[in-house]
């Protein structure tokens, strides 16, 4: 029923295409800012800092919604330049430890823990080990290049259709 709806309503197949095409490049343009977010934040100095609490959140990663993640936060304390900080672990649009429950289960109250912080504002760390490199986003740049073939050959093959209709 949906093919036949989507057969008969050339616009509304070439508007959900464009849409696809959009947030697939849009994923894409955002996962590798993630990724050179990540690797800028690894150059920062780095400090001990005491653990408080942990826990394990989850947070959806997809613009649709259907993919978890799980990432641990820690609540730690850390002293710049003479100057205290209390702080949590920001993993920013980084992808996640693997396994959050076991790395919080590692961080215990009272631990020490390696973190990062921003040099121009120290509030501002995270745990490097908690977080890894998204890495580059081929599978939604391949995504919108096939879409935009889809779309590109449906656009093209309605434009030949028309064109014979008027030669005939």
């Amino acid at each position: 029923m949906f093919k036949r709806f989507l057969g008969r309503n050339p616009v509304v197949r070439r508007a959900v295409l464009a849409v696809a095409v959009y947030f697939c490049f849009r994923a894409a343009v955002l996962e590798s800012a993630a990724s050179r977010q990540y690797r800028e934040a690894t150059k920062w100095p780095m400090t001990q800092a005491t653990v408080f609490s942990g826990n394990v959140y989850s947070t959806s990663y997809s613009w649709n919604g259907k993919h978890k993640r799980y990432c641990p936060q820690l609540t730690y304390k850390y002293t710049i330049n003479g100057r205290d900080y209390a702080g949590s672990n920001r993993v920013f649009d980084f992808t996640c430890w693997p396994d959050a429950y076991d790395f919080v289960a590692q961080h215990q109250s009272g631990s020490t823990v390696t973190i990062a912080y921003n040099p121009s504002d120290a509030s501002v760390s995270f745990i490097p080990a908690s977080v890894r490199d998204p890495g580059w986003p081929w599978g939604d740049v391949i995504g919108g290049i096939i879409l935009a073939a889809l779309l590109a050959a449906d656009l093209f093959g309605s434009w030949a259709r028309q064109s014979d209709v008027q030669t005939a």
